[in-house]
């Protein structure tokens, strides 16, 4: 079922850090920045009076820790798209692959790609979960947090709109949580605790 499709495709060129030949085109004071920039530690560059030498050895720390090459890049999901009729998902993936010949950086190029594959039903659970909590979150978004102190307050909220008992318990853990850190300073405030018998009996 893996089923590959190219979406786009660009050729571009990024910045890297200086090779070689621009270092050499660096002063004293410059290399030195550079250093202080990489943690190189001063004792290694200055363990020699030859200034040649010195910037030489700089030179080739520089290389070493920062090789005029870019920045491995991971493969970026930016999408998923569930199926749940045909239990199958397209993954939406952007590529980066640095074309480098011979220790040279030529170019880089940039693909966005997308996959068919299997869809698992715990993969829509917690799809589910992260709809449920963004629904949440956004419902306590716009609410005033300092109306709810009291252990009453957090469950009326969690039981007046929720559904399942699972849910009315995850609506009432998120708003006490965030509850109990408003009112962090009030030293007279007595911490909600609550159950799923709580919930239960409201």
């Amino acid at each position: 079922m893996n089923s590959n499709k190219i979406i786009s495709r660009e050729v571009v060129i990024f910045d890297i850090p200086p090779d070689e030949s621009i270092l050499k085109t660096y002063n004293m004071e410059k290399l030195l920045n550079e250093c202080k920039r990489l943690n190189i530690p001063r004792e290694q560059y200055e363990a020699d009076n030859d200034e040649d030498k010195n910037k030489r050895f700089i030179i080739s720390e520089i290389l070493r820790l920062e090789p005029p090459l870019p920045i491995h890049q991971k493969p970026i999901l930016l999408l998923s798209d569930y199926d749940e009729t045909t239990m199958t998902k397209i993954n939406t993936y952007k590529y980066v692959k640095h074309i480098i010949i011979d220790n040279i950086y030529k170019e880089s190029i940039i693909t966005i790609e997308s996959y068919k594959l299997p869809l698992t039903r715990r993969e829509l659970d917690i799809q589910n979960k992260e709809f449920l909590m963004n629904s949440i979150y956004n419902e306590i978004n716009l609410i005033n947090i300092g109306d709810y102190k009291t252990k009453d307050d957090i469950l009326k909220f969690a039981c007046e709109n929720g559904k399942s008992s699972g849910e009315k318990y995850l609506r009432a853990s998120i708003l006490n949580k965030l509850v109990i850190e408003n009112m962090k300073n009030n030293k007279k405030f007595i911490r909600p605790r609550i159950t799923h018998y709580d919930i239960s009996v409201y």
